[in-house]
């Protein structure tokens, strides 16, 4: 895991899904800011998916800053993005990872829409899912 986001898993680790909502934006407020200051940009993607993984069940904000922060790169690099979100969700779904599919499903044509609400169909309909997980798609998907 890249070095700036090691606060935001000690935060999650330490305070045991039960945070001030408040502290946890502002800590992403916080290494957004330090992304930013090292230039560090796309290439952070997949240590971002990897800790939303890790957390599956924790909302990262609506969008929240991070969520802005990896997609500011969806632009310029669309394919790599979705590739690296499908990956993520077939691997290890998490619920804000399904968020950002949705967020991708909803600004796409319709072909590549499709495609994609396939992906969130087969985490609803796999039972080795957690529920928790599992009905967030099926709220997409309705």
């Amino acid at each position: 895991m890249n070095e700036h986001l090691k606060p935001i898993a000690h935060f999650l680790e330490n305070d045991n899904l039960d945070f001030d909502e408040d502290d946890f934006i502002g800590l992403q407020y916080d290494i957004v800011d330090q992304l930013e200051d090292h230039n560090i940009g796309f290439e952070i993607i997949t240590d971002v998916l990897e800790l939303m993984e890790t957390n599956p069940l924790v909302e990262f904000g609506s969008p929240g800053p991070l969520t802005h922060f990896i997609e500011s790169f969806y632009n310029q690099n669309q394919k790599e993005y979705v590739k690296s979100l499908e990956t993520s969700i077939k691997t290890r779904p998490a619920v804000h990872t399904l968020w950002l599919l949705n967020r991708v499903i909803n600004g796409s044509e319709e072909a590549r829409a499709l495609q994609l609400t396939q992906v969130m169909k087969s985490v609803y309909e796999n039972k080795q899912v957690a529920t928790d997980i599992r009905n967030v798609a099926q709220q997409f998907l309705e």
